[in-house]
């Protein structure tokens, strides 16, 4: 199935990075391409985000693992920030998180697995800013590790957490898991404005690309949108057939693949 084929639109391509390249857009005034495209990601997102009043509620999902959500979110949360919104990242993928790793941050901070638990800690207490020169972006990390995500994220307590967070801040971007693997995103994808869904080109399985178109159409992932991450100057684009479903923990690298 082609990509550009169907009729969930194509709203973002991200550049392959070269080793040595720096993968995070933390200053402002970047003009690299990979800003570039982030900032082309963060206008054509307000075409598909219905107007309203408060804050806009953005999750970042993919289909398998490696299709470079983490870098997607984080890059695209800084970009939406360095246009002087108030913006809160979210690290609400609580099996497998990757968000520490491009922030440099202790992973075992509390975060959002601790806010389901116990609300009273409050959201304030758990958010931070971490790039010093993107001073209206803040970011929740995941947290501890549960040992039943799901449930935590269903017990209704992510729902009082978005609804604080829209009346604090501009965006919310949500980090979220791979919707092939585990149901965890689908609990909660009704309280997105917009879905972004990653794919990686050479990389992700074509034969997968139904799956997330169906999930669009049948609106379990709301206004949802694809971005390529990975792309080359060629633009050759083709999805390899080897890449294995196993979702474990700490088997990740840092690279922008996640």
């Amino acid at each position: 199935m082609d990509l550009y084929a169907n009729e969930t639109p194509v709203i973002a391509e991200i550049p392959m990075i070269n080793e040595g390249m720096n993968t995070v857009f933390s200053n402002p005034n970047d003009r690299l391409t990979l800003a570039e495209s982030f900032r082309i990601l963060t206008t054509n997102i307000d075409f598909i985000v219905p107007s309203k009043k408060g804050g806009k509620v953005i999750f970042c999902t993919s289909t398998i693992k490696g299709e470079g959500k983490t870098f997607i979110s984080l890059n695209f949360s800084l970009a939406l920030a360095s246009l002087n919104n108030k913006v809160l990242l979210i690290g609400a993928d609580l099996r497998n998180p990757q968000l520490h790793t491009y922030a440099k941050i202790n992973k075992n901070r509390p975060g959002l697995s601790n806010f389901l638990i116990d609300p009273s800690i409050g959201l304030s207490s758990l958010t931070m800013n971490v790039f010093e020169n993107q001073s209206n972006h803040d970011i929740l990390l995941s947290g501890t590790i549960p040992p039943n995500p799901a449930h935590l994220l269903a017990n209704g307590n992510f729902e009082t957490l978005i609804e604080e967070a829209k009346s604090l801040y501009d965006y919310i971007v949500v980090d979220l898991a791979p919707t092939i693997l585990v149901t965890d995103t689908l609990l909660i994808s009704h309280l997105a404005d917009a879905t972004i869904c990653a794919v990686r080109a050479n990389h992700t399985d074509k034969k997968l690309i139904p799956f997330s178109v169906n999930l669009s159409k049948t609106n379990r992932l709301k206004n949802m949108v694809y971005v390529i991450n990975g792309v080359k100057e060629n633009r050759s684009y083709g999805y390899s057939y080897n890449y294995g479903y196993k979702y474990g923990y700490g088997d990740e690298d840092s690279s922008p693949k996640n």
